[in-house]
């Protein structure tokens, strides 16, 4: 969707703080205080669009002021008429502010109006945190006691030992019927990730995410890996997710609207993961609640509901960017 299809009459750029209730560990590295940036669009009647561009070091290739900057440039463009090439994570912004506005324009929904009987709610699973043993099962035990039917946990920062000891105590906690998935955010060689993944699936592991970074290596790790696997990071481009496809990289793909582009182009992803009868979960970046809204909108639309969507990570933030855009039961309610 493009901006000819309304006509704008404003378009504000400012940069908001997101602060989590505690750093989050990553092979990456850790994450806490980060900025995004958001755009809000308003037409000539009032309606308001709105969208977020969460840049994140180690997940996107730009930084918060390219983002911002590229934002601003498009905003004086519309202004004026034109139309300015953005970034990945500012195209996200525009797409998902441009969807918002004609869906307040149309007086619906986002994903009614890309999909008009998609359901307006979706359930999701919860990212457990913790930095010892006993805070990341107590984290994965609230998240089963809030109605979440998954959980996912990361791996890859603590040693194979520690990630075992991690993971053994959270399957106790959350017991058999709860659905556990990994993410070890390309941690491991190849070697390791056959050693480690052998041990993991002791647990009933639903997949892993990532177990090791790059197509090729993911593809090698697929073929004899005791847990399935999916594709995340090494797939951040279209022609990403074409080539882990052809390839046999993974069982199924991980699609994060804000870091690929916006709701639009992750559609077109899914489209092409689904012609190559693979399955793909929407996952957030970690963003604000106007990012998760935006992927929670994209779920629903496309029927990205089994696998769980990852996005019930504004629990995660003490300080948000807009309304929290929290679960209910382990759901997420699309007003």
């Amino acid at each position: 969707m493009g901006s000819e299809a309304v006509r704008i009459a404003e378009a504000r750029v400012e940069r908001r703080l997101l602060r989590y209730h505690s750093p989050i560990v990553t092979a990456h590295g850790t994450i806490g205080d980060r900025w995004t940036v958001l755009l809000t669009l308003v037409d000539e009647d009032g309606n308001i669009g709105v969208g977020e561009a969460a840049p994140l070091a180690g997940f996107t290739p730009e930084t918060v002021e390219a983002a911002e900057s590229a934002l601003r440039r498009w905003a004086a463009d519309q202004t004026d008429g034109g139309d300015h090439p953005a970034s990945v994570t500012a195209g996200a912004a525009i797409d998902s502010a441009l969807l918002d506005l004609a869906a307040r324009i149309a007086g619906t929904t986002v994903h009614r109006l890309l999909a008009p009987e998609s359901p307006d709610r979706l359930a999701v699973s919860a990212l457990v945190t913790g930095t010892t043993v006993e805070a990341i099962a107590a984290s994965a035990a609230a998240a089963v006691t809030a109605g979440h039917g998954t959980v996912k946990a990361k791996v890859g920062t603590h040693g194979i030992d520690g990630d075992v000891d991690r993971i053994s105590e959270v399957r106790s906690r959350i017991g058999p019927d709860v659905r556990l998935r990994l993410d070890a955010n390309g941690a491991w060689g190849v070697g390791e990730a056959l050693r480690h993944l052998d041990r993991l699936a002791a647990f009933d592991i639903q997949f892993v995410e990532e177990p090791v970074a790059g197509l090729d290596d993911l593809a090698e790790v697929r073929l004899s890996s005791a847990v399935p696997i999916a594709v995340d990071e090494s797939a951040a481009t279209i022609d990403d997710i074409r080539r882990a496809v052809d390839s046999g990289a993974g069982d199924l793909m991980v699609l994060k609207p804000s870091a690929i582009g916006g709701p639009s182009e992750a559609a077109r992803a899914a489209a092409i993961v689904r012609s190559a009868g693979l399955d793909v979960v929407v996952t957030s970046l970690l963003e604000g609640s106007v990012g998760i809204r935006a992927a929670a909108h994209l779920a629903s639309a496309i029927g990205a509901l089994d696998p769980a969507p990852g996005l019930a990570t504004a629990t995660l933030l003490a300080v948000d960017v807009a309304t929290p855009f929290l679960p209910v039961n382990g759901e997420l309610l699309l007003g």
